[in-house]
């Protein structure tokens, strides 16, 4: 059985791409905080309680690593948004987003190669069309997930020769329970941005769990650093 460790997989997103890998016959490890929406959730899923705002504790795949003997592929799925321009961002705002958007990944990336020079493994790791064009009002939240562009390039040539893949997911403009209920109260701001996606219309968290099965499965054996758009066409169009 293969082992897969999602973090911030017990909502939004992350709660769908636990639910492809269950499907896929997988056991499932969710890192966050709390449990949130996995008691809707039925499979083999093992929830693992950690805030990965202190980022270099990275003690929580240690114990995943020890009680499964190996982890076949890790989704860093976990993240916050900050929609603030640069000019209003304080300092301990600036760290919270870095800390969760972009240091908790670097640490959970490196940590699991150590723990699997022998054995190599798996990683996708979660950006936002955010890591491939400028955003409004979000400096904190674009410059994290460019960042997180850097990692997975990084990851993608150093940890190859111990049989390591890395790539990145860039979700677009996804139908969630957040984003329903924030475009509700801004329903021009809605229609503006379906006349920017090709088809019109939003994308679903299936679509991006699919992506992300994807590049952890053997069928993405040859891909490796890419960093793949899951947005209709959004960043590429005009």
């Amino acid at each position: 059985m293969k082992n897969i460790v999602i973090t911030g997989g017990n909502k939004g997103l992350g709660i769908e791409q636990v639910r492809r890998f269950l499907e896929a016959g997988c056991r499932v490890h969710v890192v966050s905080r709390s449990r949130g929406d996995l008691d809707q959730v039925d499979g083999d899923v093992v929830f693992h309680q950690a805030d990965l705002a202190n980022w270099s504790d990275t003690g929580w795949l240690d114990a995943i690593h020890v009680d499964c003997g190996h982890i076949d592929g890790l989704v860093n799925n976990a993240g916050m948004h900050l929609k603030k321009p640069m000019w209003e961002v304080a300092p301990d705002e600036l760290d919270t987003v870095l800390n969760i958007n972009v240091k908790a990944m670097f640490a959970a990336c490196g940590r699991l190669v150590a723990l699997q020079k022998d054995r190599g493994g798996a990683i996708v790791n979660i950006s936002s069309m955010g890591g491939l064009m400028a955003l409004q009002t979000a400096a904190a939240y674009v410059t994290a997930k460019t960042a997180v562009l850097g990692i997975t390039r990084s990851l993608a040539v150093d940890a190859a020769p111990f049989g390591f893949r890395c790539n990145a997911v860039c979700p677009g403009f996804i139908e969630t329970d957040m984003t329903r209920a924030i475009l509700a109260k801004d329903p021009a701001r809605r229609a503006k941005i379906e006349g920017r996606i090709p088809s019109g219309k939003f994308g679903s968290a299936r679509n991006v769990a699919e992506a992300v099965h994807f590049l952890i499965s053997p069928a993405s054996t040859y891909i490796n650093g890419v960093a793949l758009p899951v947005d209709d066409g959004f960043s590429i169009g005009f």
